[in-house]
């Protein structure tokens, strides 16, 4: 089975955007709470693409 570390990478860099993003502009207050939604989303977001693309 072929693992897709790639994957990983990118997950994790679009999670630290949407971090900033929500950091900035202070949409979420509680971190914990914006933690598990950025995670949540960025993986929901690059499981789509990965989807569409392979």
């Amino acid at each position: 089975m072929i693992k897709h570390w790639y994957v990983y990478i990118v997950i994790a860099i679009i999670a630290e955007l949407l971090f900033l993003i929500c950091e900035q502009y202070k949409i979420i207050k509680s971190k914990t709470l914006r933690y598990f939604i950025v995670i949540f989303v960025a993986s929901i977001i690059c499981w789509i693409v990965y989807d569409l693309i392979i």
